[in-house]
C-alpha cells in the first residue's frame, strides 16, 4: 500500500466506534471518529477521507443529513459510503442509500470478516 487509506467513522456510540476503528486500524487503515453529523460533517469537509462508515440514528440530523450536506461538494461525490447502523432498513432506507450511492449497508451487530472485506475493495481501487 503506497499511501495509508483514510477512514472516517460518525458514529454516536462511542465504544462500538472505537471497536470498529481498532478492527480497521489492525488491517492497516487511518481511522478517525466522529462522535455526530456536525462533527462529521467537519471532519469530511477538513480531512478529506477516502471512506466514510456511517451510523444513521445520530444528533444533529442523522447521516442522511450528513451526506446531503457533503454530496453538494464535488470532491467528496464519489467518495464511498458504508451506512452501519441499528436501524431497520426498510425501502425508505434504501432509497436514500441509493440517492447518495451508499456502497453497502450493514446492520449491527455486523459480522467483521463481512465488513472489512467490503471495505477494503472500496479501497483498493
Amino acid at each position: 500500500m503506497s499511501e495509508m487509506k483514510r477512514i472516517l467513522i460518525v458514529e454516536d456510540e462511542l465504544d462500538f466506534a472505537k471497536m470498529v476503528k481498532l478492527r480497521l486500524e489492525s488491517v492497516g487503515y487511518e481511522v478517525m471518529i466522529a462522535g455526530d453529523t456536525y462533527e462529521g460533517t467537519q471532519k469530511v469537509l477538513k480531512e478529506h477521507p477516502d471512506l466514510l462508515i456511517l451510523d444513521l440514528m445520530m444528533p444533529a440530523g442523522g447521516g442522511f443529513a450528513l451526506l446531503d450536506r457533503i454530496k453538494q461538494h464535488p470532491i467528496h461525490v464519489t467518495m464511498p459510503v458504508i451506512i452501519l447502523t441499528g436501524k431497520t432498513v426498510d425501502d425508505e432506507v434504501r432509497k436514500h442509500a441509493e440517492k447518495y450511492g451508499v456502497a453497502a449497508i450493514f446492520l449491527k451487530p455486523y459480522k467483521s470478516e463481512h465488513f472489512v472485506e467490503k471495505v477494503q475493495s472500496l479501497l483498493s481501487v
